[in-house]
């Protein structure tokens, strides 16, 4: 087992996608920018899996989007607000095949989100709670959640 060292998020603003406004986010294991010709794939698959219509009762059309390109695989995860407070959450995996080329895939088995994610899944969650969730009358709690993005995230 290697020992847990932190890696750098980095917050990459909103992507839409029928109707849906999703937060991007990128962890990249040796801090360099991610390689968003590697991720086009995966998140073409995971904007596809998407509900429609984006907005419906319980449902703000509002999530994130991680990714996350691991020492030697490279995962797209994709969260969306559903049912008023839960958060579905879809994992895809990509490995390089004999010639290089990443090839993406539905997770399987014990492939799922790691600890780097859920640092980002706990923001979002948080962001989410206090605006979203919130009873504060008067607060316009969509704008409100996608302004708000990780901490520690570096924008670029």
């Amino acid at each position: 087992m290697k020992p847990y060292t932190p890696r750098r998020i980095r917050t990459h603003g909103i992507r839409e996608a029928n109707a849906w406004r999703i937060k991007l986010y990128s962890i990249v294991h040796d801090g360099r920018p991610p390689d968003w010709s590697v991720f086009e794939p995966g998140i073409s698959l995971a904007f596809e899996t998407l509900p429609t219509p984006a907005k419906a009762a319980g449902r703000p059309g509002l999530g994130f989007l991680i990714a996350h390109a691991g020492r030697e695989i490279w995962y797209t995860v994709l969260c969306w607000w559903d049912r008023e407070n839960e958060l579905p959450i879809r994992v895809w995996v990509a490995e390089p095949d004999s010639s290089g080329i990443p090839q993406w895939r539905d997770a399987r088995g014990g492939e799922s989100v790691c600890v780097w994610d859920l640092d980002v899944i706990w923001h979002e969650r948080q962001a989410y709670v206090e605006t979203l969730l919130s009873s504060q009358t008067g607060l316009d709690a969509e704008a409100d959640y996608i302004k708000r993005v990780h901490a520690d995230a570096h924008a670029e």
